[in-house]
């Protein structure tokens, strides 16, 4: 199964934590509505670059310079270089969160607990790097309410509940559960669990 369609750049911890190119058009598709978008911790950029093909704009905000260099590079591969900005800075800095104009955003913290064996993910959104809750809590606080939010799958649903009212997609391939998305909408009005299973794509 590849990931991606292109030859892109990115360092080992990114590729294994990003999510598929067929994941991210599916998430696309769910909130192409919205004109502006930005990424909160987008790594190599590849989530922004699919993003771009159905929203106008969207930014990425990355604390690491490399991989900043990295996501440049994918977005001219992808052809989307005039619809992306990657701003480098702490995601958790509200100074720097208040000048992002953005209609949605996408939180993607860390989730491996262990720089030795990434595999091994955090079942808490306060124990992800940054802090999913206060990260969550700032942008909400100074970007937008409409957030999704990519978490391990060993996150509860009980747990993403306590955020605010909710859909969560437990998105499956290869024959096994990867990881979550929870999307708090201002057009979402009752809180569901759904599975989406794109086989072996």
């Amino acid at each position: 199964m590849n990931k991606f369609s292109k030859e892109i750049l990115y360092d080992e911890d990114a590729y294994y934590m990003s999510s598929p190119e067929f994941v991210v058009e599916y998430l696309a598709d769910l909130i192409k509505d919205y004109k502006t978008a930005i990424e909160v911790c987008s790594a190599i950029g590849i989530a922004v670059c699919v993003l771009a093909k159905k929203i106008d704009k969207v930014y990425g905000i990355e604390i690491d310079p490399k991989r900043i260099e990295m996501a440049n590079y994918n977005a001219k591969l992808y052809g989307v270089s005039e619809k992306v900005e990657f701003i480098l800075g702490d995601a958790l800095d509200v100074n720097l969160l208040k000048k992002i104009k953005a209609s949605v955003a996408i939180l993607d913290p860390d989730w491996s607990v262990d720089k030795n064996n990434p595999k091994i993910h955090s079942s808490s959104l306060s124990s992800t790097t940054p802090n999913a809750v206060e990260l969550f809590n700032k942008v909400k606080s100074n970007i937008t309410s409409n957030i999704v939010l990519r978490v391990s799958k060993n996150v509860s649903f009980e747990d993403l509940k306590k955020l605010g009212v909710c859909h969560v997609h437990n998105i499956y391939y290869g024959g096994k559960i990867r990881f979550k998305y929870a999307f708090y909408l201002d057009t979402i009005k009752e809180t569901k669990e759904i599975n989406k299973d794109f086989g072996d794509e």
